[in-house]
């Protein structure tokens, strides 16, 4: 009887191991799926993956912005809990083909370039070698715009 007892529990142990790895890989999957790859400029589809400066600078310049100047790279943190303020930011960027949402909680690098001939900054978000987030602040934060504009 006893070993009966036993034998069902570690079939119930085994069972819920699966079941919650099962949700794990799922819940993985669901994030992942939420980051895009790929961003519309004009009518070109263009990566976000970004290996070195290089890629970076093209990117901008896909853009329209040719003469941008790195001033600061620092490191920075998507926050996990958003207020009004930040939701209202990803709404910014899910208007251009970016979304934060998978990226709640996580490291990320912050790029400004000045413009030339212009008081704005191009702003870049970064994580994992690939663009999050983009925008175009006036050099007082007085308004943010999209980077990406049709």
């Amino acid at each position: 009887m006893f070993g009966s007892v036993r034998f069902k529990n570690i079939r119930l142990t085994v069972f819920s191991l699966i079941c919650a790895a099962v949700f794990i890989a799922v819940c993985l999957i669901a994030l992942k799926a939420g980051a895009p790859d790929t961003v519309s400029v004009g009518s070109d589809d263009y990566s976000l993956s970004v290996a070195d400066e290089a890629d970076i600078s093209a990117f901008i310049s896909v853009c329209g912005y040719d003469d941008a100047d790195l001033i600061s790279d620092t490191d920075s943190t998507v926050p996990k809990h958003w207020n009004t303020a930040y939701t209202a930011y990803n709404d910014l960027q899910l208007a251009q083909g970016f979304d934060l949402t998978p990226y709640k909680g996580k490291s990320a690098r912050e790029l400004v370039f000045s413009l030339s001939d212009s008081p704005e900054r191009l702003y870049l978000l970064l994580c994992d070698d690939k663009i999050i987030a983009a925008h175009i602040c006036s050099h007082d934060g007085s308004s943010v715009r999209p980077l990406i504009s049709d």
